[in-house]
């Protein structure tokens, strides 16, 4: 189990290199970190779902510039951890997913003032390299892989503390929640989901363009529909 912890505190360094200070391929984006710490972990599941709920919930937060934002990227990459290794431990899957997104949300805000210390910090590496009487490209090499190592060290730090954290608080909470509650808390699933459902018709609304997502919503419903005829005719 804390072999697992590791490869996902690890993968979180990598999920918030990704996120702006390197690469930027959108393995960081929730619903592809998460689905990673499900193969990870190898249970896809509840990692693709987790990762659909903090997707769009965060979809409207772009890492760009000097914006200030919540570390949804490494909140739900500790959501996905949680969901599955709690799960596991607790045999009570719906109250590990409830629990495991409660903690991404606060370990998403946690982030935000960690990411404004790195920034403070690499302004100070910055202004120290600037009052060298001479400036070789070595330094500066050297100066910016620094950076990326705080950042990687962060990261998986942030991962690392929100695992064995919130584990410890899950396993003395969880025998205080009567097991009958479990299946009402797949509710919370259904309310995070249309939460970011409506981060996405806000998103539409202001930008004026419906008909994509009338579309998608479309094909969404055709596609549940021959789903549904297929399995009535199978039967």
């Amino acid at each position: 189990m804390w072999q697992d912890v590791v490869v996902v505190s690890l993968w979180g360094g990598f999920v918030a290199l990704d996120t702006t200070a390197a690469m930027q391929i959108v393995i960081s984006r929730p619903l592809v970190s998460c689905s990673i710490v499900g193969l990870l972990l190898g249970s896809f599941s509840p990692g693709f779902i987790i990762g659909l709920m903090f997707e769009l919930i965060y979809l409207d937060e772009l890492p760009v510039g000097g914006a200030l934002f919540n570390e949804g990227n490494l909140g739900a990459t500790v959501a996905a951890g949680l969901a599955i290794l709690l799960g596991r431990e607790s045999g009570r899957p719906d109250l590990a997913v409830a629990f495991a997104a409660l903690a991404g949300l606060l370990v998403s805000k946690a982030g935000a003032h960690i990411v404004v210390a790195l920034r403070t910090l690499n302004a100070s590496i910055y202004t120290r390299l600037m009052e060298r009487p001479r400036i070789t490209p070595g330094a500066v090499t050297r100066a910016h892989l620094l950076c990326l190592l705080l950042m990687f060290a962060a990261g998986t730090g942030l991962t690392l503390a929100g695992l064995v954290v919130f584990f410890f608080v899950f396993r003395n909470l969880a025998p205080l929640v009567p097991a009958g509650w479990d299946f009402h808390l797949r509710s919370l699933v259904y309310v995070f989901l249309g939460i970011g459902c409506a981060v996405l018709l806000y998103l539409f609304y202001e930008r004026k363009r419906w008909w994509p997502l009338a579309a998608g919503a479309g094909l969404g419903l055709l596609f549940w529909f021959l789903t549904a005829l297929a399995a009535g005719g199978g039967r």
